[in-house]
């Protein structure tokens, strides 16, 4: 009792309303007074964000880390957050079955390259977003696509614009996700997920899941789709280890296979007996009739980055590849545009 007395702390700041009507859809619970979102947004604070950022860390809250897409990391990782008075006294909020209802998190946004938050210098310059929205230093513990849940958070309260209202933020750092790395083997699957679902019975977990290089595409596909079934807001499985792919890179839909299907042409990298393919697809989009005409054509690794819009690559690979080939492929694609990747256990003809 005494350790979580010491670890809650708490900060007050004032923000400003902005006059939306009642039952107007927010994007934004706070955000910064420059916003060009008023119109969306319930409150601007009335300090710069980054100084209410530095204010938070400074009274103890530890900082997360925001979603980044690049990186693999979907789920936004940081410290509970509670509100006084209430934020459902001005934000009424109506989610689905499937898309339940998440405390805010404080993540602390993605910052710029010296630290400072992102959203102090670009729109919208959330401060706290309904969606999950990286540069939103405070964000709901879950993810929330902006096309989903727009629509679902109204302004339960029209307040005159300018008036001013006095919050208190409280959190306790103890609540904060524990980060924990991992390792699956072609052995090890089973006990790794029942050391995941342990862990996680006490705390949140933010986890980064690496896939030993000796084994099989198969087996690593088996444990992809166990890992998916824990992946959640209690057992984050988020970002990917240095030379290992993210988790769900071995488990694609069968039919993104089927060319004339995608909206998009990824690369096509297959790993045969004989050697290595790599292939572009190209569209031409000049024939009669709505989709185009594609074409397959094999290319050297080396001539990958001329295709800047091209950042995903399918690989096809034995089940008995090992993923030390595969991963010394995708190293032969450093460089490129490629950023996201997903293996098929099979040989492409």
């Amino acid at each position: 009792m005494i350790a979580a007395l010491f670890l809650s702390a708490s900060l007050s700041f004032t923000a400003t309303a902005t006059g939306v009507g009642k039952g107007t859809p927010l994007e934004f619970v706070f955000a910064d007074r420059n916003t060009d979102r008023d119109y969306e947004t319930m409150f601007l604070l009335d300090e710069p964000v980054a100084d209410f950022c530095r204010r938070l860390e400074r009274a103890g809250l530890p900082r997360g880390m925001p979603t980044d897409a690049v990186s693999c990391r979907l789920w936004p990782v940081g410290c509970p957050l509670t509100f006084s008075p209430s934020l459902d006294k001005y934000v009424e909020t109506s989610l689905t079955d499937d898309l339940p209802a998440a405390p805010p998190v404080y993540t602390g946004g993605s910052r710029d390259n010296k630290g400072e938050p992102i959203a102090a210098a670009e729109m919208p310059s959330s401060a706290f977003s309904v969606y999950t929205l990286a540069q939103s230093p405070i964000v709901h513990d879950g993810i929330f696509e902006q096309g989903r849940v727009y629509g679902r958070h109204l302004a339960a309260v029209e307040l005159k614009k300018g008036a001013k209202v006095t919050f208190t933020v409280t959190w306790n750092a103890e609540e904060m996700p524990r980060h924990l790395d991992v390792t699956v083997t072609s052995t090890n699957a089973a006990e790794t997920l029942s050391l995941l679902r342990r862990e996680s019975e006490g705390r949140e977990l933010d986890v980064t899941v690496a896939f030993d290089l000796e084994m099989k595409v198969s087996d690593a596909r088996a444990a992809a789709v166990a890992l998916s079934r824990i992946d959640s807001r209690r057992i984050k499985l988020n970002g990917r280890a240095d030379g290992s792919l993210f988790y769900r890179a071995f488990v694609p839909e069968a039919e993104w296979t089927n060319r004339a299907a995608r909206l998009v042409q990824p690369f096509e990298l297959t790993l045969s007996a004989a050697g290595e393919t790599l292939v572009f697809i190209e569209e031409d989009w000049s024939v009669e009739g709505d989709d185009p005409k594609l074409t397959p054509k094999e290319i050297p690794f080396g001539d990958a980055a001329k295709y800047a819009k091209t950042d995903t690559c399918f690989i096809f690979a034995s089940p008995d590849e090992r993923l030390k080939r595969i991963m010394e492929s995708v190293s032969r694609l450093k460089g490129s545009s490629v950023r996201t990747w997903y293996v098929f256990a099979e040989v492409r003809p």
